[in-house]
């Protein structure tokens, strides 16, 4: 890769991070770049190109690796946890690991509805693994009686759907009177509810 195509790059991670990929013109990537417009033409056919041939497996190759890397530690451990203890470290080290990468997850989750290609490559790289191991986890929990005989598809997207709401509070909506509550106090309060539900039990 010459180094103008990795300004290109650095450039459209910015551009598509900040306003979207539908929003960012070649013309800004290239003022950012500090290139010719028709420099990227030279390079890529469209800007859709940029994204899937430079972006998109640029952030798939080299995220998927340090994402599932913690989640294969953290469920590595499961012996030595509670559900409660596991579900807490994965959603405080996920929550890191998107402040750290912040840009490049929300293109990510961002053109993942709008792009196939890009759906595929975080379906095949990170989510089955993840669900394998997730299914592995919480089967072997119901098997010893922690959690609930439920369906282990219902558990992983009750697990993963509180993950979510927590991020997208973080970075998405107002700041309401919870997220003025410590990080590890929300983690820990969706956690608790997550586990024993919001109804007061007789």
């Amino acid at each position: 890769m010459t180094e103008k195509q990795r300004s290109i790059m650095r450039a459209s991670i910015k551009l598509f991070a900040t306003k979207g990929f539908h929003a960012s013109s070649t013309a800004e990537i290239a003022k950012e770049a500090g290139v010719a417009e028709g420099t990227i033409f030279r390079h890529y056919k469209s800007k859709k190109d940029i994204l899937l041939a430079v972006v998109a497996p640029v952030l798939v190759k080299f995220a998927a690796p340090f994402i599932l890397r913690d989640i294969r530690e953290i469920f590595n451990r499961e012996a030595e946890l509670s559900v409660a203890q596991i579900v807490t470290e994965l959603y405080r080290n996920r929550l890191e690991l998107i402040e750290a990468n912040e840009k490049h997850v929300r293109i990510l989750l961002q053109e993942a509805f709008f792009h196939d290609e890009i759906r595929e490559a975080l379906l095949s790289t990170v989510f089955r693994e993840t669900r394998t191991l997730a299914d592995q986890l919480i089967n072997s929990r119901i098997e010893a009686g922690e959690l609930r005989p439920l369906p282990s598809e219902a558990v992983f997207r009750a697990i993963l759907s509180s993950l979510i709401g927590l991020v997208l509070f973080k970075h998405v909506t107002d700041r309401d009177g919870f997220a003025k509550r410590t990080e590890e106090e929300q983690i820990a309060i969706t956690v608790d509810i997550l586990l024993h539900g919001i109804a007061n039990r007789p």
